[in-house]
């Protein structure tokens, strides 16, 4: 059976360590480190789910999130935001930019693997 293809966007080494350890094994993982890049990507393949950070250089989570929203070909993609901004804002921003879910740094595994569940 093929395993579901995530992209994971985070410009910490350290974060997307840990997503690899947590998913590897159950999905399909790619990395990227900035929201340009991964718009790139996505225009190269559709992952059917995406992990996306808020706070990143070039172009963060937020703005690719919205660009990737407002595309026909991309609009359909489930963007869970994982972020270290905990306050209701943040959130709120990133739910109103077309994100499916925001989940707050450091996360519980069980939080994180039940949301990917949900969405994929």
């Amino acid at each position: 059976m093929k395993k579901p293809y995530i992209l994971a966007v985070d410009d910490e080494e350290l974060n997307l360590l840990i997503l690899e350890e947590l998913l590897g094994d159950k999905y399909e993982l790619s990395f990227v480190k900035n929201g340009r890049c991964c718009i790139e990507s996505v225009n190269e393949r559709l992952p059917d789910l995406i992990l996306m950070d808020v706070n990143m250089p070039i172009m963060d989570g937020l703005e690719a999130c919205s660009v990737l929203k407002n595309q026909q070909s991309t609009a359909h993609l489930p963007i869970v935001m994982l972020s270290a901004l905990a306050n209701e804002i943040e959130s709120n921003d990133g739910i109103s930019t077309g994100a499916s879910a925001y989940i707050t740094k450091p996360f519980e595994e069980s939080l994180l693997l039940d949301t990917i569940q949900l969405y994929l």
